[in-house]
């Protein structure tokens, strides 16, 4: 009976109201296991049914009827996530706004608009806060449904025929005519001749794939088709996208971790309707030509540095690729690589895999990229990309050799509010900062490179309006146009290297910055950090990722007097940790925690505000 009760909490999960009435009423009951079990697996049913329940839906549903009518699709369209799933606020959004739920209005953008409906649902608890907060942002990153009012979200979303779902158990006699959103959940049992004859496919405006892939989820039927949200799908192949050019009407497209896709097909020029693509996760390294057709694209998102392999059956041993890259192997090593590649997959695997001769010749051709190209971290966009005149958000783009006409075509690209590029070095990075230099509506950017120490100077400086900058790759010094950005309130530096105390006090004089991540980013000689008073007065979040050198982090009085959380890849000596009279937290490894357990226990007596400090393990 501990266990169902434990079951039956989690569904209630803190709503006072239906914790007593479902207590009330289980109070009723036989006091067994089994009596128990049946009213978790039917509590919706309960809620709809039974007179002594049916208050709890009574005052919930209150709640969903005070929603303004714009909100009101906003979260009814949320039944599209299964049980206890974190939804990420990007999704999400980008999601409504191809539906049509955020428009631009007022000086505002559809993203804007679509993050105040977010945080609108989040005040009311419609939704609850998902993981953690963005602490550049302050504001949510992910949530969640509660398991009874999502019961709510499922039960009206089905009433208006706005949702269905396809999952163990479904009826599909329930469908009242044709489809608007279809998901199709891990757990139902893959039934092409069901999903041919006995859904109304021909108003279908979204599908969603959960668990594995089957080709014929994708119809011809699909005339109107909005949104594909493909992410995380397993098995999804190269071939299966052959015929996407044919949804005109197509907004968003995301593959997003779906390793098994290598290139893009050219057809996906014909969505000249599309906003949003997410191919992050995937092996793409190189985009089609016909990409610069997609005038109305806003969002490209793709992956950044290789990744391994899906956990299920590896498509080829990413370890012995990068290794083979570290070691510049010779041409013959590397000619062997590709042809034991593509003979393993003429094997009889190739049919387990799904694999048909055009995906095979496609990992030869993506595996030979791989291996010489200059492009392994980020995309290689083609000539053209200048035409895509109202991207917003656009990453990680590859700018290294080669690419000198494309990084020009950035000029045109005025719209951007988020860029993240590679490949930048010592050859291309004054071009680089010339061309984005006008680009005042650009809030977010990060530069990789080998080596970006003197990129600026002069006359030439970054957007005057950044409010989020990464730097990674060697710098060696903290730039003098640093100071220039007074808006930023989020810089990471990666690998910088920095040689002066000096730089970290130039850094604390940026009035609104919140966030500082220094990430191997002070050199080995150094082995005291010391934050001078009046120093970093905004500074919530901070931190360090350091040399085995480094031992010691001081903080003066009225040094960083906001910072609530402090994280070190390893324990360090503070002196001075009285006076982050707001610190509520520090994070470091299993070792380094238990070592400033014992610091503390040491000041408590002299500090009694370090009490207030708990100690998390980094994960």
């Amino acid at each position: 009976m501990e266990e169902q009760a434990k079951l039956i909490l989690k569904k209630c999960d803190g709503l006072p109201l239906t914790i007593s009435t479902i207590g009330g009423f289980l109070a009723t009951k036989p006091k067994t296991a089994i009596e128990w079990r049946k009213m978790h697996g039917r509590i919706s049913a309960e809620l709809e049914i039974n007179p002594e329940l049916r208050t709890i839906k009574t005052v919930l549903m209150r709640s969903y009827d005070g929603l303004p009518y714009h909100l009101k699709s906003c979260f009814l369209y949320m039944a599209i996530f299964p049980e206890d799933y974190i939804i990420k606020r990007k999704r999400l959004v980008k999601r409504w706004i191809a539906e049509g739920y955020c428009k631009e209005m007022l000086g505002m953008t559809a993203e804007e608009v679509g993050d105040t409906y977010f945080d609108e649902l989040l005040e009311r608890s419609m939704i609850l806060p998902g993981e953690g907060v963005n602490h550049h942002s302050g504001k949510v990153d992910s949530c969640q449904l509660h398991d009874i009012i999502r019961e709510i979200c499922i039960s009206k979303a089905k009433e208006e025929n706005l949702v269905f779902i396809l999952e163990e158990g479904c009826c599909l006699s329930s469908t009242q005519g044709p489809i608007r959103h279809l998901v199709i959940s891990s757990n139902w049992k893959r039934d092409k001749d069901v999903f041919d004859n006995m859904l109304d496919l021909s108003h279908v405006r979204s599908v969603t794939v959960y668990g594995e892939w089957t080709p014929y989820f994708i119809s011809e039927k699909m005339r109107f088709l909005r949104v594909l949200d493909l992410e995380g799908t397993i098995r999804f192949r190269n071939h299966h996208l052959d015929e996407i050019g044919q949804f005109h009407h197509l907004r968003y497209l995301s593959i997003r971790n779906c390793v098994y896709v290598w290139y893009l097909p050219s057809s996906i020029g014909n969505l000249s309707h599309l906003q949003t693509l997410d191919i992050k996760g995937t092996h793409i390294y190189e985009l089609p030509a016909t990409i610069t057709k997609l005038r109305k694209l806003q969002y490209l998102r793709t992956t950044g540095v290789p990744i391994g392999a899906e956990k299920e059956d590896a498509m080829f041993d990413y370890e012995l690729v990068q290794r083979s890259i570290g070691c510049r192997l010779l041409v013959f090593q590397q000619a062997i690589f590709l042809l034991s590649l593509v003979k393993s997959f003429w094997s009889a695997q190739r049919s387990e895999l799904g694999l048909n001769m055009h995906d095979i010749f496609n990992l030869h051709r993506a595996a030979w990229v791989f291996v010489h190209s200059e492009h392994r971290d980020g995309v290689k966009a083609p000539r053209g990309t200048g035409k895509l005149t109202a991207m917003q958000n656009l990453g990680v783009v590859n700018v290294a050799r080669g690419q000198e006409k494309v990084l020009e075509e950035f000029s045109a690209l005025t719209q951007l509010r988020e860029l993240h590029v590679a490949g930048i070095s010592k050859g291309n990075q004054k071009n680089f900062w010339s061309v984005i230099a006008a680009h005042n509506k650009l809030r977010s950017l990060t530069v990789h490179g080998d080596d970006i120490d003197g990129c600026l100077g002069g006359d030439l400086f970054p957007p005057k309006h950044l409010e989020s900058l990464k730097l990674a790759g060697h710098l060696y010094r903290v730039p003098d146009w640093m100071h220039h950005l007074q808006s930023l309130s989020k810089l990471d530096l990666d690998e910088s290297k920095l040689k002066n105390v000096v730089d970290i006090q130039t850094l604390g004089e940026l009035a609104n910055l919140q966030v500082l991540r220094l990430r191997d980013s002070v050199i080995e000689e150094m082995n005291e950090l010391q934050f001078l008073g009046s120093s970093f007065p905004s500074l919530l979040v901070l931190e360090l990722w350091v040399p085995s050198s480094l031992n010691l982090l001081r903080f003066e009085n009225d040094a960083m007097p906001k910072l609530e959380l402090l994280q070190t890849d390893e324990y360090l000596e503070m002196k001075g940790l009285q006076f982050l009279t707001n610190l509520k937290e520090i994070r470091m490894d299993g070792e380094g925690i238990n070592k400033m357990k014992m610091e503390l226990e040491k000041q408590y007596a002299e500090h009694p505000n370090l009490k207030n400090i708990s100690l998390k393990l980094i994960t």
